[in-house]
């Protein structure tokens, strides 16, 4: 990649456009600033100005005023410390298109150094002391720019530059950011840029042979305002950055990059060009990262609040931390956990050999998966912490001292707990563990014994008969049960009553029962769809969402498998679309109108809106045939165009559901058809598909004409439409019933 910039620079200094040049070169070697009166001999014309190879330490900021068709500026292997502002903001600045500045010892770049040059396509300013560019530097009129570089400098820290110049999505040319060779270590945002980039992308940012350590979701995501259903691959082809070569320190933080390009294409694309390679820890030192290291062998070793004699590890493969402190001569259980990264879900404890005495609460119990305390002095164990331990998927309490165990144990299998070397009793309250580890097959129960009376038994043959003992108490149990489903009872009438609406999706997830009955319009089977779908398909996000989301869900996945019309899926564009449109929407039993910021301002789905509206006045039931989405409840741009009619009022009195709220999903298999239009067919199978095929082409013609009779108007008759945004759908209403 190198060798392909030198050559690419080669060429343009090699290239002269007509006209005048001067060739300065090794001539002024007497003069460390460069001034005006030095250049008189150049004729003011001149399109080409070669200083390099010169002993200049600093520019006058009118060393080139005069020059009105200048195009090429070659400054390089000087000792210029500053490029002055306003240096290139002379009467050729329309003119320059390249600009040759490297080996030099420039330190920063200010704000406002190239404001006018909207024509620079070439910037070279590789192998200086650059430590600091100004946010506004690379701003979004310098859109010509093909190539920056700033390789061999002393940059620390990577700033959103490369994205910030509009340059033109059709041209076919990328812009070339070359940061290699720098100190850069850290990714920052202080020009607070937020994602906006759009496909094709026209970047290129080549970061290789910097100090990259880490690269972290949290890295990759920095510049998008809302993350939501990205992948890191998604991320990475985006923003076109080469981060290979770089001395990645090969632990838990690195885990989910490397996790998510083995699920890419990238494990396979040019292998010997993008090597990723470990720098430490150093028994993994130069081992390629993404092609010879599992992914179990990401980890990270924490020693903050990390016990005296344990060792503790981040393991993100697992998602869980585990804990060490076999022998470390602990008389509890850890009070705390050393902090944690957001992916690590679980904690293993391994606590053998210690002078612990019993098992109780503590704030990460939730969290426990495994638990191993064998050999210790445990002779009491809270109930209630096993309660709490609500990930607890294994248990080791052998060899301790305890008499007993608390019937929450039960919560595990028995082959999933180690009980043995116990001395433990055989009592009343005990004879439940007969059952508990009877349930087990193949367990090895044998060793499993309590003493009474001086007598050993295997505990897995103990009863109550043998024990002696008196159950008698049934009342005291009915009694228990009885109040226990009155308040539950009790309790769901309270729920009901503040939440009618949750109350009847609950109702209709677990008991399939739909209190608001059933619609004529669902037991139509001439309707086409289940649901008309409407959304702003230039939405990258929405897009993305309804395809490998919503439609999933709905379409492919359950039990139930609905047919939706999707008109950016479904409708071929041409002259009868707005017609294709409003034929489906009253072919569908519902219609759903996901608003995003970018719907308010598309012309076809503020059609459908409209169109829905009227489907839903024209509707002789009452029933929420139109069904509204909001995409994000605290987006501005939707908030704002909420308030404004006609949105306003059309809210008023239907079903608005968000992603965003409890039971989305439940709430949309709720407003949708008990029967999915499928099983309506098969239940109704009157017909073959080639009456069915008839049916709807008869259907079709009918209802196109019942629409033309129903919504035409004559304009001059007709009042004025309502307009959003200041758009009138006159023409929208026409192009719907023209035939």
């Amino acid at each position: 990649m190198a060798t392909v910039y030198v050559l690419f620079l080669l060429v343009s200094l090699l290239s002269r456009t007509e006209g005048q040049s001067c060739d300065y070169k090794g001539t002024l070697s007497g003069h460390t600033t460069l001034t005006k009166a030095l250049l008189t001999s150049c004729p003011r014309d001149t399109t080409y100005i070669d200083i390099s190879y010169n002993d200049f330490t600093t520019v006058s900021v009118d060393a080139f005023d005069g020059f009105y068709a200048l195009a090429k500026i070659n400054i390089t292997n000087n000792k210029i410390t500053e490029l002055p502002v306003g240096l290139f903001d002379q009467s050729f600045k329309a003119s320059l298109t390249e600009l040759y500045g490297s080996d030099n010892i420039i330190e920063s770049l200010k704000n406002d150094v190239f404001e006018n040059n909207f024509n620079l396509r070439i910037l070279d300013l590789s192998n200086n002391m650059l430590n600091f560019i100004d946010t506004n530097v690379f701003h979004k009129d310098l859109s010509k720019l093909e190539l920056v570089n700033i390789s061999y400098n002393q940059m620390t820290y990577f700033e959103p530059w490369p994205y910030i110049p509009e340059t033109p999505q059709t041209d076919d040319i990328d812009l070339v950011f070359d940061i290699q060779h720098n100190l850069i270590e850290k990714f920052t945002n202080t020009m607070n840029w937020t994602y906006n980039l759009v496909e094709p992308y026209e970047y290129l940012v080549n970061l290789q042979f910097n100090k990259v350590s880490e690269m972290s979701d949290d890295v990759i995501f920095m510049y998008r305002d809302k993350v939501e259903d990205q992948s890191v691959l998604t991320e990475l082809l985006t923003y076109n950055v080469n981060i290979t070569n770089n001395p990645y320190f090969c632990n838990c933080k690195l885990y989910e990059l490397v996790r998510d390009l083995h699920s890419s294409f990238f494990l396979y694309y040019r292998v010997e060009e993008y090597r990723y390679r470990c720098a430490s820890p150093p028994h993994l030192a130069n081992v390629d990262l993404l092609h010879d290291l599992d992914l179990d062998q990401f980890v990270c070793n924490i020693t903050d609040n990390c016990p005296l004699n344990c060792t503790c590890q981040e393991k993100p493969y697992i998602s869980t931390l585990e804990m060490n402190c076999t022998n470390a001569n602990l008389r509890e259980l850890p009070q705390t956990l050393p902090p944690m990264s957001d992916n690590i879900q679980y904690v293993s404890l391994y606590l053998s050999g210690n002078r612990i005495t019993e098992i109780t609460k503590r704030n990460y119990s939730n969290i426990i998966y495994n638990l191993t305390v064998s050999n210790n002095y445990i002779n009491y164990i809270d109930g209630e912490a096993l309660k709490e331990m609500v990930n607890l998927n294994n248990l080791d309490i052998s060899g301790n001292a305890l008499k007993f165990v608390p019937k929450e144990i039960q919560k595990l299998s028995f082959h999933k707990v180690k009980v043995r070397g116990n001395p433990f009793q055989c009592e009343c309250n005990m004879t439940w563990m007969a059952d508990w580890i009877a349930l087990s097959n193949g367990a090895d129960e044998s060793s499993i014994t309590c003493s009474s009376d001086e007598k050993t038994h295997v505990i897995k043959d103990v009863t109550e008969k043998g024990l002696g003992c008196n159950i008698s108490d049934f009342v005291i149990i009915f009694s228990v049960i009885m109040t226990v489903v009155v308040g539950v009872i009790i309790g769901g009438i309270i729920t009901a009553r503040r939440c009618p609406y949750e109350t009847k999706v609950l109702i209709y997830r677990f008991f399939k029962i739909k209190p608001d009955g059933k619609y004529k319009i669902d037991e139509d089977i001439t309707m086409h769809y289940d649901a008309y779908l409407s959304y702003d398909g230039e939405d990258i996000q929405v897009r993305q969402w309804i395809r490998t989301i919503f439609m999933k869900k709905l379409e492919e996945n359950g039990k139930k498998k609905y047919k939706f019309f999707c008109p950016l899926r479904d409708a071929l564009a041409g002259d009868d679309y707005g017609p294709t449109l409003v034929q489906e929407m009253t072919q569908s039993r519902r219609i759903f109108v996901l608003l995003s910021p970018g719907y308010f301002t598309d012309t076809w789905r503020i059609f459908e809106s409209d169109q829905a509206e009227m489907e839903h006045n024209a509707s002789s039931e009452n029933h929420p045939r139109v069904v509204y989405i909001i995409w994000h409840d605290e987006n501005e741009v939707i908030k704002q165009n909420l308030q404004k009619e006609p949105w306003k009022s059309r809210l008023i009195g239907k079903r608005v559901l968000s992603p965003d709220k409890r039971f989305f999903w439940s709430k949309i298999r709720y407003e949708l058809p008990i029967k999915p239009r499928s099983k309506i067919n098969r239940v109704n199978n009157s017909y073959t598909d080639i009456q069915e095929a008839e049916r709807d082409e008869r259907q079709q013609n009918n209802d196109i004409k019942v629409i033309c009779k129903k919504d035409f108007i004559p304009l001059a008759n007709r009042p004025q439409s309502a307009a959003i945004g200041g758009v009138s759908h006159d023409n929208l209403y026409l192009e719907a019933i023209e035939l």
